[in-house]
Parts: structure tokens; sequence; C-alpha cells
């Protein structure tokens, strides 16, 4: 505040007043009683009295506020250290709590003491208005509830704004084609999310629409989603072929997509597209044999198995032997590598 300043204007004035006054208005001397004691002194001392009680009492009112505007930001100072020190634990996942001084501060930290994971157990009446709307929103969004996040201009990759997502697909799911034409603005989780959804029920003409988005993953939910389906919504083979070609599948993929198909399609129909599948990819032959023991034509699995390398496919022709001896056994076990 610039109280030494302020001080050396304060005696300036009084010292020009006082001499102005005793030397050009007057130098005579006045008398005063007070408390019976005479006092007797020049009319400019009179005068400069009271300017010199105003700056005492003045001096006084800057010391006292400026003392408490201190004492103040040292408090905020205090507080601001602690916030700091709060979130340093929040980040850390140990979330401590702190005292705090002053009024604006302590709302927003009664928040960070409690963490940023779990706010079950914090007083949302004690803490700062827009906290406890993020509190409010947050706590929604982990209840399933979807909210509107537009106005928050979110990133997509928020964990909050693809847990909204996710939940408006849970419960809209007819949404999902929504999703899948709207790519950019979702995360990737949503968009695989959005595709499991959509090709559960989807058409062949839907499926090739976004193929782009089946992976190895997806492909095999959607074989996993033949058994709801209805005869006029089943996918066809031509259709699996193509995305067979695109997810690029090992060996026990081919055998676990047979397994899958077998009770969808008649023997023929299978047989046909492992054919076709063989003569693009030899990793398809195993499929190929699994298939054919799968509908009992033993004797062709046999007869290919005979052209393999002594060391190839034991565990084909291990089966297959069993089989000759009367013994049976579930053809599952050839999955067992897989």
């Amino acid at each position: 505040m610039h109280l030494k300043r302020y001080t050396l204007a304060a005696l300036l004035l009084i010292a020009a007043v006082g001499t102005y006054v005793y030397q050009v208005v007057t130098t005579a001397d006045y008398s005063l009683d007070i408390l019976g004691i005479h006092i007797d002194l020049p009319i400019a001392v009179w005068v400069v009295v009271p300017m010199v009680l105003l700056y005492l009492a003045s001096l006084f009112h800057m010391t006292y506020y400026g003392f408490k505007a201190y004492m103040r930001r040292k408090r905020v100072t205090s507080d601001i250290e602690k916030l700091a020190d709060a979130l340093f634990w929040d980040i850390l996942k140990s979330p401590k709590k702190h005292n705090y001084f002053d009024k604006r501060i302590k709302p927003v930290g009664a928040a960070l003491d409690y963490g940023c994971d779990d706010f079950t157990k914090l007083d949302k009446k004690a803490v700062h208005e827009q906290i406890r709307d993020a509190i409010d929103i947050i706590t929604a969004i982990r209840h399933g509830e979807v909210l509107d996040l537009s106005k928050y201009k979110l990133d997509k990759s928020n964990p909050y704004a693809i847990q909204n997502a996710l939940n408006m697909l849970a419960h809209e799911p007819e949404r999902a084609e929504e999703v899948l034409r709207r790519v950019p603005y979702y995360d990737a989780k949503v968009i695989r999310k959005a595709i499991e959804i959509f090709i559960e029920k989807a058409d062949d003409k839907e499926i090739e629409k976004y193929q782009d988005f089946i992976d190895k993953e997806v492909f095999m939910h959607l074989i996993d989603t033949l058994d709801g389906r209805e005869k006029e919504k089943m996918v066809t083979l031509a259709t699996i072929e193509k995305l067979l070609e695109r997810i690029e599948p090992d060996s026990c993929d081919y055998m676990v997509v047979s397994r899958k198909l077998v009770k969808h399609y008649t023997p023929h129909e299978l047989l046909a597209l492992f054919e076709k599948l063989l003569a693009k990819d030899e990793k398809a032959f195993s499929a190929y044999v699994f298939t054919l023991i799968e509908f009992e034509m033993l004797d062709k699995a046999n007869e290919l198995l005979q052209d393999t390398q002594r060391g190839e496919y034991l565990d084909f022709k291990a089966y297959l032997d069993l089989r000759k001896a009367g013994k049976h056994y579930p053809i599952d076990l050839l999955l067992r590598q897989c």
C-alpha cells in the first residue's frame, strides 16, 4: 500500500498547511482548556492537529486492513498449495483430506479430497455447484443412463463420452447403424460395439455395406448369431466366404467356423464352401478334412490325409484310426489345439 509514500506526502501537506497558516494567515496563539489542563498554542498548530489525527487514524485503518488482506492472501496461497497436493494424491489414486481456509476454495477442495473416481461418500452440498453438476453427470452415466453431452464438447476418446455412447447402444440398439455412419464422431470402442450389434440382424447387403468394420472377432460374433436368425435373414455362404477372405483366418479359425456352421447349412453347401476356400488358401485344409469327418465322409477324409507327409495332421490320422477301430470320440477333440 506504499505507507512510506503516504506518510511522506501527509507530513509534507501538514507542514505546508501549518507554515502557510503561521506565516500568511496569523501568528497569534489560541488557548484551550481540556480536562482542566490549559493549553496555549499558535493557531497554526491547532489547524494541523486534526490533520495529524486524521493521518494517524488513516494509517491505522490502512495497516489493519492491509494486514487482513495479507493474511487472506497467505491463506489463499496455502489453500492453493493444498489443492496441488490434493490433485497429486488424486492422480496417484490415494486421495487425502485437507483443511481449507478460503470459503471459495473449500467447495473445490472438498471434491478433490475424495478423489475423482468415487464420490459416494461426498456431501454434494459442500462442493462447488459446477463440480456438483459434473458429479451428477458421471454418476448418471455410470448407472447406465444416456445424457446429452453435446454442450460440453467432450473429446470422443473421453471415457465418459465413450460410456455414454455405449449406454445409448444398450438402450437403443437400432441406432448402431447411425454410429457406423458417423465414425469420425465416435471412439473405436463405440464403433466396435456398434458393428457387433448391427451384424446380429444385418442381411447380406447390410453386411457388405459395412464389411470394412468386420475383423476376425466381429466375424466370429456374426457366426454365433446365426442360431437366433430366421431363415429369410440367414447370411449366405457367399457372404461368409467373402468375409473369410478379408479377415485372413488361420487353420484353427477355419475349423472353428466349420464347427459353428455345420448345423446351419447342408453338407453339400458347406463342403463346396471349404473346397473354394482350400483352392485359395491351403490353411483351410484342416477345416475341409474336419468338415468331411463331421459329415461322416471318412473315406474321403482318409484319402486326403494319405497324400500328406507322415508327420503332418497326426491328430486327424489318429482320430480316423480310432474310428476304424470302432471307437467313437467326440469330434470336438480335434478342436483342442484351438
